[in-house]
């Protein structure tokens, strides 16, 4: 799909994070001045090449784009050296100050407005930020947020407790139940992910033209330390506390994120502005132009008022002096 290309003159690099683990990012800015910066955050198991179309559509409308592979996933580290492609995870912590690191080290100083653009569980990560690092970002873009996840046909409580005993054994690093490395091209009837048919195979692509980026279910340790995050950012002075303007879309066929725990949260977030598109499934920058344009608009929107509160007010011209009296 030609909007999958790689942006013009995109630029890749890589930085170690507070833990020592090798990240990678990638950067594409638009001809001339930008308008603002963007920070891109993907969801679990994706990868910068996934958000290719984005990318190209923000350096169009003129925004500068920043993307970050989360470790353990796409082209940074993984967690596990035997076997690199176990969806796994050693805590939020580190990912959120892996983000820091990013924002603060490799970002240029600059004195545009920064944008959060998060899907699933970067936009937990992100709000996790939002919270730990006030003012760093402008306002975000937060799509189908993991606030809760669905644990399928396995009630939640039974899946709560199956971490805790994998972490009491020691077995955090096992797959879940019916866990596996990489199958091969992910079918597209019957996925939870999105009905647009083009952009599905377009994502398998990417992984089948780069076995690097291949990568498997989560493992116990994913489980148990999401969580963990799960119930801290679920604690209502904490999200009380998440000042930053926030445009949440929540998608009402969504399979993967709880649903409920999105209109929770919106009851607590202060800034929060909700985009409910009926029909859409988890993922609304990869699906149908008739639910996507929804978001699309709404996204250009948001940001058209957020760049102009963040203008700098016009100089005010000083006001004529006082007439002095006549002189006798």
């Amino acid at each position: 799909m030609g909007s999958f290309r790689e942006p013009d003159g995109f630029q890749w690099g890589h930085f170690k994070n507070p833990e020592g683990a090798d990240i990678r990012y990638g950067h594409a800015a638009p001809e001339g001045e930008p308008r603002a910066r963007m920070v891109i955050l993907g969801g679990l198991r994706e990868n910068i090449e996934k958000y290719f179309e984005v990318a190209n559509e923000m350096v169009a409308k003129g925004y500068e784009v920043w993307l970050m592979d989360w470790r353990g996933q796409g082209g940074s580290e993984r967690y596990l050296a035997d076997n690199p492609q176990k969806a796994h995870h050693e805590g939020y912590d580190e990912q959120i100050e892996t983000l820091h690191a990013f924002t603060q080290n490799i970002l240029p100083k600059s004195d545009k407005p920064l944008i959060m653009v998060g899907h699933s569980m970067g936009a937990h990560i992100g709000m996790r930020y939002l919270k730990e690092h006030e003012g760093v970002f402008d306002s975000a873009l937060l799509s189908s947020p993991m606030i809760d996840i669905v644990t399928a046909g396995l009630p939640k409580p039974l899946a709560r407790q199956m971490a805790k005993f994998a972490k009491a054994g020691n077995y955090l690093e096992k797959y879940i139940p019916g866990g596996s490395d990489y199958k091969g091209r992910e079918a597209f009837e019957g996925n939870n992910k999105t009905s647009d048919p083009v952009r599905f195979e377009a994502a398998n692509d990417i992984i089948e033209n780069n076995p690097a980026l291949k990568i498997g279910e989560p493992t116990y340790g994913w489980i148990y330390h999401t969580f963990i995050s799960i119930d801290i950012l679920n604690d209502e002075s904490y999200l009380k506390a998440i000042k930053t303007p926030i445009l949440m879309e929540v998608s009402d066929n969504d399979k993967i994120v709880e649903r409920a725990a999105q209109d929770r949260a919106l009851k607590f977030l202060p800034n929060a502005q909700k985009v409910d598109i009926s029909g859409a499934k988890h993922e609304i920058w990869m699906e149908q132009d008739k639910y996507r344009d929804i978001w699309v608009a709404k996204v250009d929107e948001f940001l058209a008022e957020r760049l102009k509160l963040a203008a700098p007010a016009p100089k005010k011209p000083s006001p004529p002096a006082a007439p002095k009296p006549p002189t006798p």
